[in-house]
Parts: C-alpha cells; sequence; structure tokens
C-alpha cells in the first residue's frame, strides 16, 4: 500500500518548493518543479558517498548460495553478490526501493536477478517495509521543514526561540535552547562551591596557627600565665563544615567574638582600664539622680498596661530586658556584640559594659534568682518610694557595683575574671529595703508562724549579715561560693547611702510640714 504511494508523495515534495518560492517572493515557474535536492550541485560538486548498504548477516554469502540466490545462470560474483544483497536489504531499511540502484549495480547485474535477490531477502529477512517507507516520509518532511525554516530565518521572516537555526537545544531537548540564566546560576554555583571549599580547608588549616599564637601569646602575657581556668586557653579541635556544620558554625562566631588583640590589650595602664568605667559610672549615677528627681508619674490612661500595678509593670519590664539577652547568649552570631557591651573584662575592658553587664547573664539559675529578688523584694520597694526614685537606685547600684568590681580586680591584677548580672544592682535594692525597715523584723515567709517568731531578724542586722558575709568570702582562702563580692558589695554601698539619703530627707521634710504646736511640744 505505502509502496504503491511513495511515487505520488514524491511527485507532491516537488510542488513543495515551487509553494514555497511564490510565498518568499522568487519567480520560479511551475515547469520547473526544482526540488531541494535538485540544488544541491549548485551548492557543492563533491560525489555523493558511495552506497554500502546494510549486509543481512554479519558473514559475507559464498559462491553456492550467491548462485542459488541470483539463479545458476547469472554470472555474478561473491562480492558483487554481497554487494547487491546490501544494498538491497539497507534499502528495505531505509524504506528506499524507489531509488535508482548504484550504476554499478544496475550495468552487473540484470533486473531479473535483482529481483530475485529481493525476494530472497523478503523470505528469509521479513521486516515491515512499509513502516520503513513511513519512517522515511516523515524523515524527508522533516528535512524539508528545516530547509523552509532556514531559508525563512535567513530571509529574516522567522527567528526561531533559540536564536539561530539549528542552535544548541538546552536540558531535556528543550526547544527554547539554552537558558543564559541557567548557566550564569550553575558557574556562579560552581563557583560558591569552590569557594567554600577553599574556606573549608583554609579553616581546618588555621588550626595549628591559632593553637601556636596562643601558646605565643601566654608566654608574653603574665595575666594569661595566672589564669587558673586551663580549659579556656586550649585549642578546641576545629569541626569539618561539611561533616558538622552546626559546630563549625558555632566555632567559627566564638573566634569572632574572641578575637581581640591581645599585645595592645596588654599594654593598657591601670589608669587606662579604670577611668573611662569611672566617667561612665559617674555620668549614670547623674542620670539617675535627675531621673529620680524629675521622674513625673504617667496617668493611668497613659500607661501602656493601665489595669497593671506601677511595680509589676516596672519589674515585668526590667524581666523582660534580662531575658532578651539571656537569649541572645544562646544565638552565636550576637556572641561579638555581647562580648563587647554586656560582660565585664579587666583585661580588656569596654566602659559601655559597666551598663550593659547589669542587664546580662549566661545561666539560668543565675537570671531565675535575681529576677525572683527583683519581684519580691523589688515590687515592695517601689512601691514605697515610686518608679523614678526606684530606676534611679537600679541602675545607680547596678552601674556602681560593676565600677567596684572592675576596679577590684583589676589592682588584685585579676584581668581574665569576667563579670556579669544583675546581682551589684539588686544588691543596692535589698540594702534600700532593709534600711528603709531597719526596726522591721523579717523572716521566712514559708516557716510555721511560731518557727517565724524565732528565725527573724531586724532589717538593719539582716543587711549587717549579708555584707559580712560578702566580705568573709572576699577575704577568706575558702570561699563558700563563687560570686562577685566586689559587685555586691558596691551595690550594698550605693544602697545603703541613697537609704540614708532618703530617709534623712523625708525627716526633713517632716520637719518642715510640722504645725506651730508641734514644734514647741518638740522643743
Amino acid at each position: 500500500m505505502f509502496r504503491s504511494m511513495l511515487c505520488d508523495l514524491r511527485t507532491s515534495f516537488t510542488c513543495l518548493p515551487f509553494l514555497i518560492a511564490n510565498r518568499f517572493g522568487q519567480t520560479h515557474s511551475p515547469a520547473s518543479g526544482r526540488s531541494f535536492s535538485a540544488s544541491v550541485p549548485f551548492l557543492s560538486q563533491s560525489a555523493p558517498p558511495a552506497e554500502h548498504g546494510v549486509p543481512p548477516r554479519s558473514e559475507p554469502f559464498s559462491t553456492a548460495e550467491i548462485n542459488k540466490i541470483f539463479g545458476p545462470r547469472a554470472k555474478i560474483s561473491p562480492a558483487m553478490g554481497n554487494r547487491v544483497l546490501a544494498v538491497l536489504h539497507g534499502r528495505r531499511v531505509a524504506g528506499t526501493l524507489d531509488l535508482d540502484l548504484p550504476k554499478d549495480i544496475t550495468r552487473s547485474v540484470p533486473p531479473s536477478n535483482r529481483d530475485a535477490a529481493l525476494e530472497w531477502l523478503r523470505e528469509n529477512y521479513p521486516l515491515d517495509e512499509d513502516a520503513a517507507i513511513l519512517a522515511r516520509i516523515e524523515r524527508e518532511e522533516l528535512e524539508e521543514q528545516q530547509k523552509l525554516i532556514k531559508r525563512a530565518e535567513e530571509l529574516g521572516l522567522y527567528k526561531p526561540q533559540s536564536g539561530t537555526f539549528g542552535a544548541e537545544r538546552g536540558d531535556s531537548n528543550d526547544p527554547y535552547g539554552k537558558s543564559v540564566l541557567k548557566e550564569i546560576r550553575e558557574r556562579n554555583e560552581t563557583r560558591l562551591l569552590a569557594e567554600q571549599e577553599r574556606k573549608r580547608k583554609e579553616w581546618l588549616e588555621n588550626e595549628n596557627k591559632e593553637r601556636e599564637e596562643l601558646l605565643r601569646q601566654v608566654k608574653q602575657n603574665t595575666a594569661l600565665q595566672k589564669f587558673d581556668d586551663s580549659s579556656a586557653l586550649e585549642v578546641r579541635e576545629r569541626a569539618d563544615p561539611a561533616e558538622r556544620p552546626l559546630l563549625a558554625w558555632i566555632q567559627k562566631h566564638h573566634l569572632q567574638a574572641t578575637d581581640w588583640n591581645v599585645e595592645a590589650a596588654e599594654k593598657l595602664s591601670t589608669a587606662r582600664r579604670i577611668l573611662p568605667s569611672l566617667a561612665l559610672t559617674l555620668l549614670v549615677l547623674g542620670l539617675s539622680y535627675a531621673f529620680a528627681a524629675n521622674y513625673e508619674a504617667p496617668a493611668r490612661a497613659d500607661r501602656i498596661w493601665p489595669d497593671m500595678p506601677p511595680a509589676a509593670a516596672t519589674a515585668l519590664a526590667i524581666m523582660g530586658a534580662n531575658l532578651t539577652i539571656f537569649l541572645l547568649w544562646k544565638f552565636p552570631p550576637a556572641w561579638r556584640m555581647l562580648n563587647r557591651y554586656f560582660i565585664s573584662v579587666p583585661f580588656k575592658p569596654h566602659p559601655l559594659s559597666i551598663v550593659g553587664n547589669v542587664f546580662s547573664h549566661q545561666q539560668f539559675k543565675h537570671l531565675a534568682l535575681n529576677m525572683l529578688m527583683l519581684w519580691f523584694i523589688g515590687t515592695k520597694l517601689h512601691d514605697d518610694i515610686g518608679r523614678g526614685n526606684f530606676l534611679g537606685l537600679y541602675m545607680a547600684a547596678g552601674a556602681f557595683g560593676s565600677l567596684v568590681s572592675l576596679t577590684g580586680h583589676v589592682l588584685m591584677g585579676q584581668l581574665m575574671i569576667t563579670s556579669l548580672g544583675a546581682s551589684g544592682a539588686i544588691s543596692g535594692i535589698v540594702a534600700a529595703w532593709c534600711l528603709l525597715h531597719s526596726q522591721e523584723r523579717f523572716t521566712i515567709f514559708f516557716l510555721p508562724r511560731e518557727w517565724q517568731e524565732v528565725i527573724s531578724a531586724k532589717g538593719w542586722v539582716l543587711l549587717t549579715g549579708f555584707v559580712a558575709f560578702e566580705i568573709f568570702n572576699l577575704v577568706s582562702p575558702f570561699r563558700v561560693m563563687k560570686l562577685d563580692h566586689f559587685a555586691h558589695l558596691g551595690g550594698y554601698l550605693i544602697g545603703a547611702v541613697w537609704a540614708l539619703a532618703w530617709k534623712g530627707e523625708r525627716e526633713k521634710k517632716r520637719r518642715q510640714n510640722r504645725t506651730w504646736f508641734e514644734r514647741v511640744m518638740s522643743e
């Protein structure tokens, strides 16, 4: 069926050039009937390659087999016979049996012998010649279409998505061609991977350099040699970012946070370590006094939490600030900022850390203890003296306690000791509360009532016990607890001075507000 249609299809192909020629404005007569294949000699004068065909089998046919296939009377050599069979079988596979055979075959083999060979191939090597013809038709149609597209592109009438005819297709045979953006992204990814690998190797190789640098600094720095915690001076093995990325990420931020110029810090004099922080502390004390003297409580409608008692709102705000800094200590990218502004380091002090470390805690139990003291004692003191005085006292006691801690450690040569926490401010609150209620008896609230009458002490006695405990731990070689006693004593001092000043001012106002009768009776 298809073999009979092949000639008609080939005739229809010869009409395509005429139609396309008229479309593109060329003047070809219908009688010319010139196909695209007819123009090939004008483009190339080289002879077509010899047709070898497809041998039906791997071994060539013998003389006896050739005589049997072509007939006993045919005088065909084995070489020519094998060539005829290969060409015919190749034409069957390609669907081109209608095309003229090579001239050497037509001259040497009569048509009857060629037909006999074709019939023998069909009987012994059957295949679907109709399907081969259809495949050939589709192939020729695609070739003609590509030629037309190329011609239209040359004339400027068509531009394919890929840019040029026959352009290289993209991934998965994408007809839109290669994506320039994708190529740029792939190049960038390759470059980034190479950069990451370089940084990974550099990160691992710098471990030995860091160890050598630390040993050199320890030999040159007496403060590092006196430091008791030897584990802090060890260079830990660096994690491979490819195997343990989280640990390597944490280690990198740790190194950035502790990347100090040790040689420059060692050259700081005692005055250079203390005086800037002293100046800032005096400024905080002045601002705290001014704030306490000029603060006016807002109306209830103007408060952020109007339904909450002022003391509770103040305490919760301070707790929130402390909790925020505590959580930042769990976030490695914040370590560099926290080491500079929220922890006091005598070896390399920063003035702003005098205030920042008052709101800084690294351990939850430290934070919880200070905040409980703030809630149970601070709110009571807040109710007695008001928000302005309470905040002024809190900041003044915290800053002064930090200054006393810094000064004490610097003068004692303990430069590698760090300090942080709200203990100085809480000590000031406790001292002020004890002295404002110096004649009242204090006890432990959860004890039975009969025990509370026995286990109790006046406010001034309780404060004296606290101060004695701090001094004993400070001078004793056997410390009960590892605390910053300098900061506590500084806080107690500010709280006591403030409470005495408050009581004196209150007594002065009381005297001024007496009636004449009360004055006469008192005299």
